[in-house]
């Protein structure tokens, strides 16, 4: 038989077997289980999840303990604490100096000390003395700017409460201030801890037991006049010497779930803390300072700093009232710090001080509010560090065992990456379109919007570069699995970085890698729950930062626009919802149907928000208020040149806008428009010889400031004068020039500018290091004093030139002086234009004329009256 022969007879054979064979693979495959595409109805059930587990987390977040009666003293009453908080709040607003502190506060605290005093005394187990400190000093301050502090016998009111007898070797102090900025009451910041002091004291006093040590309390008089009186207790009061731990006791908000920002024990039977929180706050990013930073660097003490922040829109306007407190909040808050002060009192720690909570030693974080976890930094590197490794190690054993390759990884992360530049550059964009529609801070008065304004949109293009990718490629089965371990080894990288520098608030990524770990289908349950957890995670890390940060875009300057701050932080939520949902797009039917339908509802959004009210940034509102700031100052300012003589005199409103859209956004009014920037072509002052309250001038600069001329002056009581006593020629180069400032009230203000080529060498305030405190080309002081004034301010300044030889300073100046004073209370605070401009915008943002720019309206603002004087010397 031929072999052509033989291959014609075998061909229907191997045909019939290749025929079974495929029917067999056909058959194998339809065995094996099949992958369900998931579809629209699969990821608006997602979207929903999401969506319900947020507002679960926000329900979480605003539940509040119930109110305690006072008919009881073994347990924090709310309803109690409550009294001395209405009694301070109702005084008005309370600035160090004026009558409402110095007196009438003063009394409501001393008469309830008073008053425990004997309480304790017929317990007889325990003593309770007071003390009443007025200290004088000065210090420097890095705060927005570099500056100095001086004070002249400001108001402490003291308690210490401990076992009878002599006081203890150790003791813990507890720190309010009951002093607040002009035209606020002060509820949150800060009568209310006041009264939650007094409150846990009144407990304390009515103790059966002898307490295991002394528990001082300070009521701080001066904290407002940046953290005076807190400076003159650590370095000047004979208690400070036992003091072995604070809890300092703080407000930017009103109400809600007091927040720690420092460090945190497990004492607290409502815990809410975050060491993310401290780190952005020690970071300086945000403008606001609190008495724990002198506590920590002048007394060498390690303590906990407490702050409500909720409702961060009326921090430090006229509408931080009792009412806006939540019922619970106090009860929260009380029943945390005296539990947190009994647990200290007896810690064998506070006899180790050197070791107690020794700098950011610690990672803590509540989970919901339910639970506190906190542990050793160290122990959080380690298990850090065996997460990254444990990454390491699946990745490797999925390349090993060729469940995919190498190369097919490096591709993923151009998907993460491409992904990731077209939500940049979609959040770019977005910028630019809220910029060209003046709709900047459209967000301000309902941080919501930020979802569809930024979050969304960000979300849809990094979904649609992906499906892009899943359905233009074939990847295979291995596709998602993939793109979720390269997710894994994107947070291991992020989460080693954080770690070897330091970070303790790196702990947040390390519940981004380990959960997602445990996706195993062997630990099944835990499977389930690592979505639940990091997704609780994310969403109570985003809900907080909308409490906390949005309110504070509205005080944070002129100098930075807030949506560069707002776009970025929404791009790293939309990001992280992407890189957690992106492996399920490459198990998706096409999701264009999906993706179209967002984009409508984007553009939908858009227009509403561009043609309606929905996009106005202050709205007025009795009990949510979500105004602009400013300060409006009707000032009077003199120049002299260097013989005396008046060189120019003016009169006019100074007005700052505490908000990016600035004086340009102001109403439309003759006194809210002037001629233009302020002119400081004639001095080199760096706050343009203007009669700025305090050293803000950075966040606040002056051409971003508005003077306009007005045709009358305030009336001063105690107008300013200028006079120099000696000008000392030391040697060849150095010249020592003493000044005497008579006039003004308890806020004043000085200008140091050295001029002619000379610098500032010494002077007589506090100890002068320019290292230390930065080279400047103006110097400022800011001088108060509170019970008592001083007869004058008498001081000195040595300045050196850089030329060995420098012209004569008999008869060419070397500094240029500026003093300002700011009537901040009492019945001088007022003219009679500011008073008119007061009236006018409250009247016009209750009952605004619906026209365009009806908004610009609601305004809260701080005034007063000043008075400026400018020498060269």
């Amino acid at each position: 038989m031929s072999t052509s022969e033989l291959r014609r007879r075998q061909r229907p054979v191997e045909e019939r077997f290749a025929k079974s064979v495929d029917e067999i693979n056909h058959f194998l495959e339809s065995q094996k289980p099949k992958k369900k595409k998931l579809g629209f109805t699969e990821w608006v059930l997602i979207v929903v999840f999401v969506a319900v587990l947020y507002a679960a987390v926000v329900f979480q977040d605003s539940r509040l303990p119930s109110v305690v009666s006072d008919n009881q003293t073994k347990q924090f009453s709310e309803t109690r604490a409550r009294v001395l908080l209405n009694q301070l709040a109702d005084l008005g607003p309370r600035p160090s100096g004026s009558q409402n502190l110095e007196i009438h506060a003063y009394n409501y605290i001393t008469t309830k000390l008073e008053s425990l005093q004997k309480v304790v005394e017929e317990k007889g187990v325990n003593r309770l003395e007071m003390d009443v400190h007025r200290p004088t000093g000065c210090f420097h301050l890095k705060f927005l700017s570099s500056f100095t502090l001086c004070y002249h016998k400001i108001t402490n009111i003291l308690a210490r409460i401990g076992p009878k007898g002599e006081p203890t070797k150790h003791s813990i102090l507890l720190n309010c201030h009951f002093d607040t900025l002009p035209d606020t009451p002060g509820a949150t910041d800060d009568a209310v801890s006041c009264a939650i002091m007094m409150e846990v004291l009144e407990i304390l006093s009515n103790s059966e037991q002898p307490l295991e040590n002394d528990i001082v309390l300070l009521f701080n008089g001066a904290e407002e006049n940046f953290l005076q009186a807190s400076h003159g207790f650590i370095t000047q009061h004979p208690w400070r010497h036992t003091i072995r731990a604070f809890i300092n006791l703080e407000g930017t908000g009103s109400g809600g779930r007091e927040i720690l920002f420092q460090t945190y024990l497990d004492n607290a039977p409502h815990p809410h803390c975050s060491v993310i929180a401290q780190e952005i706050f020690q970071s300086g990013i945000i403008p606001s300072d609190t008495d724990f930073r002198i506590f920590r660097d002048y007394g060498r003490v390690s303590g906990l700093d407490i702050a409500y922040h909720r409702n961060g829109w009326v921090y430090h306007t006229e509408f931080d009232k009792p009412e806006l407190i939540n019922s619970g909040s106090i009860q929260r808050a009380g029943e945390n710090i005296l539990a947190v002060v009994r647990a200290l009192i007896r810690s064998p720690y506070l006899k180790q001080p050197a070791n107690f909570m020794e700098g950011n030693k610690w990672v803590f974080y509540d989970f919901v509010g339910l639970f506190t976890i906190f542990y050793e930094v160290s122990l959080g590197a380690f298990f850090n560090y065996m997460t990254v490794l444990a990454v390491i190690f699946l990745v490797s054993y999925r390349i090993w065992k060729r469940i995919y390759s190498f190369n097919e990884l490096v591709f993923t992360f151009g998907h993460h990456l491409l992904a990731f530049l077209a939500m940049a550059l979609t959040g770019v964009a977005l910028v630019a379109a809220v910029i060209s529609l003046d709709l900047i801070m459209c967000w301000y008065s309902m941080p919501e919007m930020v979802f569809p304004l930024y979050i969304l949109p960000m979300i849809i293009t990094g979904c649609w570069v992906h499906s892009y990718i899943a359905h233009k490629k074939q990847w295979g089965y291995n596709a998602e699995m993939l793109h979720y371990d390269s997710v894994l080894i994107i947070w291991s990288v992020v989460l080693l970085i954080l770690t070897a520098n330091g970070f303790a608030s790196s702990f947040f990524i390390f519940i981004h890698v380990f959960f997602p770990l445990l996706r195993d289908p062997i630990i099944y349950l835990f499977g389930k729950l690592k979505f639940i957890s990091v997704m609780a995670f994310v969403s109570y890390a985003v809900m907080l930062f909308f409490d906390f940060f949005v309110p504070v875009m509205g005080r944070m300057g002129n100098v930075i626009n807030p949506e560069f701050i707002m776009m970025p932080l929404s791009l790293l939520t939309a990001l992280t919802f992407v890189l957690f949902t992106n492996n399920l797009i490459y198990i998706s039917r096409k999701m264009n149907y999906l993706l179209k339908c967002s984009i409508a509802l984007f553009i939908l959004f858009v227009a509403v928000l561009a043609t309606t009210r929905l996009g106005v940034p202050f709205k007025w509102s009795e009990d949510s208020p979500r105004l602009r700031r400013t300060v409006i100052l009707h000032a009077k300012r003199s120049i002299y040149n260097f013989d005396g003589k008046l060189k120019h005199s003016d009169n006019g409103l100074f007005v700052q806008v505490f908000d990016y859209r600035g004086i340009k956004d102001l109403p439309d009014h003759t006194f809210l428009q002037g001629n233009g920037i302020p002119d400081c072509s004639g001095t080199n002052d760096e706050y343009c010889q203007l009669p700025y309250y305090t050293a803000i001038h950075e966040l606040f600069p002056p051409e971003k400031t508005l003077w306009v001329p007005l045709p009358t002056a305030p009336r001063f009581p105690k107008p300013l004068k200028v006079t120099l006593l000696e000008r000392q020629r030391v040697a060849g180069n150095l010249v020592n020039l003493t000044l005497v400032v008579k006039g003004g009230v308890d806020k004043m203000s000085f200008h140091v500018t050295p001029i002619n080529g000379y610098k500032l060498k010494d002077w007589s305030f506090a100890p002068f290091d320019e290292e230390t405190f930065g080279k400047r080309k103006t110097y400022f002081i800011f001088l108060t004093y509170g019970h008592e004034a001083p007869v004058d301010q008498t001081f000195w300044v040595l300045l050196e030139n850089e030329n060995p030889s420098p012209p004569d300073p008999e008869i060419s100046g070397s500094l240029e002086f500026a003093v300002a004073t700011h009537y901040a209370h009492g019945p001088h605070q007022n003219s009679e234009t500011l008073t008119q401009i007061r009236n006018m915008i409250n009247t016009r943002r209750q009952t605004p004329h619906v026209a365009v720019g009806y908004w610009k309206w609601a305004i809260t603002h701080i005034g007063g009256i000043s008075e400026i004087v400018a020498q060269i010397f």
